[in-house]
C-alpha cells in the first residue's frame, strides 16, 4: 500500500506542473486581460478597450473600440492606421478629455473610422497603430470579424463626409 501512495503523490506532482496549475499567480494563463473579440491597450494615462474590426461582404470595415483619457491633462487622437494605411475618421482629430471616452461604432459611438478596404481575411489579426499628440502610439494585433450578428448593423457609416 506504502508503493500506491508514492506513486499517487508523484503522479500528483507531475500532472500539476504538467498542466501549469503549480506555476503559481503569475502563470501566463492568469495573465490572459482579453475576455472578449477586442483587444486592450495603453499609452500614459490613454486607455484603448475592446478594439476590433467588423468586415463586410463587399471587404469595407469599420473600427469598434473604446477611448479613455484617465489623466487630468487632455490630449488628441490624431490618426489610426491599420496595416500602414490612414483610416477614414469622422474628423480630423478628437480631443480626450480626462473620462470623456472616444467611442468607434455602436449605440452610444461619438466617432467612426472606416477602412474603405481590407484585403485581410475574417478572422485573422491586424496590426493597428492610434496616435497621439501627447502620449506615444499605441500599435495593438485585432481580430476581423464578420458584419453579422451583434455587429451586423455596424457598418452603415459612409465615408463621403469623413476625413483622412
Amino acid at each position: 500500500m506504502a508503493i500506491s501512495i508514492r506513486k499517487l503523490l508523484v503522479l500528483a506532482l507531475i500532472t500539476t506542473s504538467l498542466t501549469g496549475c503549480g506555476s503559481g499567480r503569475t502563470a501566463e494563463t492568469r495573465m490572459i486581460k482579453q475576455v472578449t473579440d477586442g483587444v486592450e491597450g495603453q499609452s500614459n494615462e490613454v486607455r484603448l478597450r475592446n478594439v476590433l474590426i467588423v468586415k463586410d461582404e463587399m471587404a469595407q470595415g469599420i473600427l469598434i473600440g473604446t477611448l479613455v483619457n484617465w489623466s487630468d491633462e487632455a490630449d488628441v487622437l490624431t490618426g489610426i492606421t491599420i496595416n500602414d494605411q490612414a483610416v477614414t475618421l469622422s474628423a480630423s482629430s478628437f480631443n480626450l478629455a480626462k473620462n470623456k471616452p472616444v467611442i468607434f461604432a455602436g449605440p452610444s459611438a461619438n466617432a467612426d473610422a472606416f477602412i474603405p478596404q481590407i484585403t485581410n481575411a475574417i478572422g485573422e489579426r491586424v496590426d493597428i497603430t492610434f496616435s497621439f499628440a501627447k502620449a506615444s502610439p499605441v500599435k495593438l494585433n485585432a481580430l476581423i470579424v464578420q458584419n453579422d450578428g451583434i455587429y451586423s448593423d455596424l457598418l452603415r457609416y459612409k465615408p463621403a463626409t469623413a476625413t483622412s
